[in-house]
């Protein structure tokens, strides 16, 4: 039996108590904290599928051909769970049936509003990353790297600024126009105004699609189906 005070607490089995509380916030800690970085498993830019890229004339990231007859706008946070799903099952599905064909092209606007919005946010911080890739041409690749090593919680160190240039490295960014970008206020200040702007068009949520006034809220098959009933009625 357990031994027990004259109050009846059994001290034992508070000691188990704080064991076991012990293991599980260090196990929570360890979940949350950064691991080490993950080379994309899911790309954008393979051999086996080239796709057109440029810059609109408003300054985002598309893919696709320039002159494509359909306009599809992704608003979505490198933090967001939903997002990275889409990534990595939907997306290369979407750029076979409609980017490669030339029925659409991808207009990438981040929208970051999963983030704490302190100077340190991440969501701003990830975007923000997303716009200084696409300074040297890279956009993809970061966006990429960001979506790989997306960690378990918003906001737990995974896209602080530290992180975030050692993905700079790995994608072989010029490293020097990389902190001056990340320093910039008009970088934040671009993060920010899609936010705005999004909001403005009536973008709640992410990851969000866009085409016309239409605008198809999350992703998965039914999602994607719908979206692509959008896309191809321009053309019936």
């Amino acid at each position: 039996m357990a031994k027990q005070t004259r109050a009846g607490v059994s001290w034992p089995l508070v000691g188990i108590v704080v064991l076991l509380a012990i293991f599980f916030l260090g196990g929570l800690f360890w979940l949350l904290s950064p691991k080490d970085l993950q080379e994309p498993l899911i790309q954008t830019f393979t051999e086996d599928a080239p796709l057109p890229f440029g810059t609109t004339e408003d300054g985002h990231p598309y893919l696709g051909n320039a002159d494509a007859p359909v306009t599809v706008y992704e608003f979505a946070d490198f933090q967001c769970p939903h997002c990275k799903q889409h990534n990595d099952v939907f997306a290369r599905e979407f750029e076979k049936t409609f980017i490669t064909p030339g029925k659409a092209k991808l207009v990438w606007v981040t929208f970051p509003f999963m983030g704490d919005g302190t100077e340190s946010d991440e969501s701003v911080l990830a975007s923000m990353a997303g716009y200084c890739g696409l300074e040297q041409g890279k956009f993809w690749e970061v966006h990429d790297w960001l979506f790989e090593n997306q960690g378990p919680a918003a906001n737990q160190g995974q896209f602080n600024k530290d992180r975030l240039r050692k993905i700079a490295e790995r994608v072989s960014l010029d490293m020097t126009k990389w902190d001056a970008c990340m320093d910039a206020s008009a970088t934040r200040d671009k993060a920010l105004a899609d936010k705005a702007k999004a909001q403005e068009q009536g973008v709640a949520s992410t990851p969000s699609f866009m085409v016309g006034e239409t605008i198809v809220e999350g992703t998965g098959t039914e999602k994607m189906a719908e979206l692509a009933a959008v896309i191809d009625k321009p053309a019936q």
